[in-house]
């Protein structure tokens, strides 16, 4: 840990909450749409290369299936460009999509509930595969998956009382190997993640200093985004703006 480093994420993380914070008690139908602001802003962005973008929207696939609106899309563009409206609003092509994140200014049973069923939603889009073979032909390959993650910056749970992972595993019921939500962040509660390789453990950060589960929240999307964004491998760009068996004219040149 290079501690210099650590101490600048962390002011930054520190501005993020702060800031969350000061609007959470205004009743404004903004204060969401703020929010994303401040994770995309103050959070997430500098610490991106270019190529991998963050925005608000849709996530779609070459096959006319449509996401719930995400707050948080982070997104690799050069895998396959997003359509963009008012800068960082518009519609994400699935294979280009790493992690969506649900942001909550208090996390409820309810809103849990909401997140769970919208992330089960994303489940079911398809992918395009992205390699093919010399004929053009698809090769069937594992791609992996976008991570679903919930970031709260407060939770209505007791502090001694059962503990957000808890909460969820209830509400989710576990009826799949693969839950739902694979990131469980609240700001001064901790972090829970879900690893594939794994598929039997969660690994939990309790907030044992200043923002511990937020710098570490940080940490596994920027150790994670890379190799998801390279299991999907080259999509084509044709598959979202052909019609399927589309004819054309073939002309000999002499």
């Amino acid at each position: 840990m290079n501690v210099v480093y650590r101490a600048l994420i962390l002011s930054r993380a520190q501005a993020a909450v702060g800031a969350a914070r000061a609007v959470k008690g205004i009743s404004h139908s903004g204060l969401k749409g703020r929010l994303r602001e401040i994770v995309i802003r103050d959070l997430l962005r500098p610490l991106l290369p270019s190529d991998v973008g963050l925005g608000t929207g849709q996530i779609i696939t070459a096959i006319n299936q449509y996401s719930q609106e995400q707050d948080v899309v982070l997104f690799d563009r050069s895998i396959l460009p997003p359509i963009l409206h008012e800068g960082t609003t518009g519609v994400f092509p699935i294979e280009s999509v790493l992690f969506a994140i649900e942001v909550k200014s208090t996390l409820t049973a309810e809103r849990l509930k909401s997140s769970i069923e919208s992330a089960n939603q994303l489940r079911s889009l398809e992918y395009f595969p992205g390699e093919f073979d010399d004929s053009g032909k698809p090769i069937q390959l594992t791609t992996k998956r976008l991570i679903p993650a919930i970031l709260a910056f407060d939770s209505d749970l007791s502090e001694t009382g059962k503990t957000e992972l808890e909460r969820f595993k209830e509400i989710w019921g576990g009826s799949t190997d693969e839950p739902p939500i694979q990131m469980l962040c609240v700001v001064g509660r901790g972090l829970s993640t879900w690893k594939p390789e794994e598929p039997t453990i969660w690994r939990t950060w309790e907030s044992t200093y200043l923002l511990e589960e937020v710098v570490t929240f940080m940490a596994f999307i920027m150790n994670s985004y890379k190799a998801l964004a390279l299991s999907r491998k080259s999509p084509r760009l044709g598959h979202y703006l052909l019609r399927p068996h589309q004819k054309c004219a073939v002309t000999s040149v002499k």
